[in-house]
């Protein structure tokens, strides 16, 4: 290759080399110069050619004199010689002298800026008669061999060999094609590709250049640019004739990943930025938005089925479920099956083990706005009215089989918005709502947080729903449970509009409809006041389930089912605590704690009716009643221990 170059760099080489040995004796000639000129016009096609493509006869001359004494000794000592520059180098003087025979930097003035055309190219450019110009190492090395390179290409950005057709991808990747052959090429663009992180953004722009038979050079993000170097990156990608590929890291901010982007499309014309968000109202290029969302149920089961055949599983896995329970790019598929693995406690992945790795991949941080809920209970932990246990079952069974109702039949088709699985728990408080919610999750693999609507709900305008847009944004990778107890602040009855907290109140409730529709996980919305919940959100809500006050057979059941095993118990008189004291199951669960405390703490061996009935009066005090020896009944004695 070298060899190859360099014998098409000879003519002119040895042409001007020959000038040189003149000019020391005689000073400056015309003719020669033409000469030189119509030779180094024959350079087309040569990686010096590429260089000089588009530039003026001062700069091109300029450039092959720099190339000549970067790579020839005896044309550098004539240099030196004569115009006293340092080997390899060149000044501004000797290009004027030479080519043009005058004694000012006149013709070359315009052209040795920091930033102009000989400025990206050769090192040290100033408006001075005795700069020392030397051709930049990337230059040199792109002349020798047509070779070039940057800190800022990325070479290890291979696909892997096999490509799952998703139909998001293929459309943005005609958008894409579209986008790069109808752009005008007296207008700066920016082809913006947005989308979840490993939702094959960046793959898509490749299959896209590609097509069109594009070469490409996808580019870090995460180092410092300032114009010149941009200028400078501008030039070796016109050298390679390649369309940049601008890849947004996780630690580049979208404001700085814009700023470089628009400096990059005012030097080269097109650039592709692959980024998380729109930069459109950004950058101030125009810019065209591509945005690949989520795959779809079906084309996520088809991911999951293949993805996870490199994994050995216990045979239990059911793909449809993980498929309906979770919202997940290619790239955050792969992701959850790494980190399945990397937790699981063994080389076979459970279903658990899987599912576990998809809440542990896509953890939402929540910050102050939302608490993570550890799920504790169980099915049988709860004790409610058959009826509100099977539309329990219900909701998990509307995530169980999302993929085989809305795609496999077809109702993906028939309903355009609305596709969460939400419900409204109803019923006084201590009945068992949120414990019903952890069972929810822990039914389905999930993770469940608590929506803190002390940090949600603000008296500035547009706060509320700020937060409540970023808390439904952060869940929807994981899908996690959303669980908003005391709902009724944020969905009371729309009221008539008096003045503008009536209508701001109206529009926060609106809005949080319209995030609950959006979103394709499970939201629970818990209230002990649903009739002051507005009659059109509860008709959009999938469900209502109603925890009503326990009857005797259900505080029985909650009685036997408080104490733990292990617990030793004195002689309990159960039917006397489910009969004399109408509780809830909050209620009698704080009971049966704080008795076995009082027990542990006299170093009794089991708990008792004394202990019991402490608890019951610690209780009663709670609420601001009064647990006198009436209440006690029976046992009244153990009022006054």
């Amino acid at each position: 290759m070298r060899r190859t170059v360099f014998q098409e760099y000879n003519p002119v080489f040895s042409a001007l080399t020959d000038y040189l040995v003149s000019f020391e004796k005689n000073g400056y000639n015309k003719d020669s110069v033409g000469n030189i000129t119509a030779l180094v016009s024959r350079l087309d096609g040569t990686p010096l050619g590429d260089l000089m493509r588009g530039r003026g006869d001062a700069v091109r001359l300029a450039l092959v004199l720099g190339a000549l004494v970067n790579f020839s000794r005896r044309a550098a000592e004539t240099v030196h010689r004569v115009f006293g520059a340092p080997a390899g180098s060149i000044t501004p003087e000797a290009v004027c002298e030479l080519f043009f025979g005058v004694t000012d930097i006149i013709p070359l003035v315009g052209w040795l800026s920091e930033n102009s055309s000989l400025g990206l190219i050769f090192e040290g450019t100033e408006p001075r008669y005795n700069a020392v110009m030397k051709l930049k190492p990337f230059a040199a090395r792109f002349i020798a061999d047509g070779d070039i390179d940057d800190d800022a290409f990325v070479y290890d950005n291979k696909r892997g060999a096999e490509h799952i057709e998703l139909s998001g991808n293929t459309r943005a990747e005609h958008e894409i094609k579209a986008a790069v052959c109808t752009k005008d090429t007296d207008t700066i663009s920016v082809i913006a590709v947005t989308g979840e992180e490993g939702s094959g953004r960046r793959t898509a722009a490749e299959r896209a250049l590609e097509g069109l038979d594009c070469e490409y050079v996808e580019l870090r993000c995460d180092l410092r640019y300032d114009r010149r170097k941009t200028d400078e990156l501008a030039v070796k990608l016109r050298l390679l004739d390649a369309v940049p590929i601008a890849v947004q890291s996780r630690s580049t901010d979208t404001d700085s990943f814009a700023k470089f982007v628009d400096m990059l499309a005012e030097s080269v014309g097109t650039v592709i930025a692959v980024c998380r968000d729109n930069i459109s109202g950004i950058v101030s290029a125009e810019t065209v938005t591509v945005h690949i969302g989520l795959p779809s149920i079906e084309e996520q089961y088809r991911i999951w089925e293949n993805e996870i055949r490199f994994y050995k599983t216990d045979g239990a896995v059911d793909i449809s479920e993980l498929a309906g329970e979770f919202s997940f790019t290619v790239g955050g598929i792969k992701k959850a099956l790494r980190f399945a693995q990397m937790f699981a406690g063994s080389d076979t992945l459970s279903a658990a083990d899987i599912k576990n790795g998809c809440c542990r991949s896509a953890d939402p941080d929540m910050g102050s706005k939302a608490v993570k809920i550890n799920c504790v209970f169980g099915w049988d932990d709860i004790v409610l009215p058959e009826h509100s246990k099977k539309l329990m079952k219900t909701a998990c069974d509307q995530v169980r089989y999302r993929h085989k109702v809305y795609d496999t039949w077809g109702f993906a088709g028939k309903i355009a918005y609305g596709k969460s699985v939400s419900m409204i728990f109803t019923g006084p408080p201590g009945t068992g709502k949120t414990m019903a919610a952890q069972i929810i999750a822990a039914e389905l693999g999930l993770d469940i947080y608590r929506i803190s609507l002390a940090n949600v709900v603000s008296k500035y305008i547009g706060e509320t729903e700020k937060n409540l847009d970023e808390i439904f944004e952060k869940a929807k990778k994981s899908k996690v449970v959303l669980f908003f107890d005391e709902a009724d602040v944020l969905f009371s009855k729309r009221t008539e509009v008096k003045d503008s907290n009536d209508k701001y109140s109206n529009m926060e409730s609106a809005f949080l409809l319209q995030k609950i529709e959006e979103y394709n996980g499970i939201v629970i919305l818990a209230t002990n006041l649903v009739q002051n919940f507005d009659e059109a959100f509860k008709r959009r809500m999938k469900l209502m389930i109603d925890f009503p006050f326990p009857d005797a057979a259900r505080r029985a059941e909650m009685w036997k089912r408080a104490f733990p095993e292990k617990l030793p118990l004195d002689n309990i008189d159960f039917d006397y605590l489910v009969n004399s004291f109408e509780l809830s199951g909050s209620n009698i669960k704080n009971i049966a704690l704080h008795s076995a405390f009082l027990a542990a703490a006299e170093s009794s061996p089991a708990v008792g009716m004394k202990h019991i009935i402490a608890a019951l009066r610690n209780e009663y005090s709670k609420s601001g009643k009064a647990f006198t020896k009436a209440e006690a009944g029976e046992y009244f004695y153990y009022i006054d221990e």
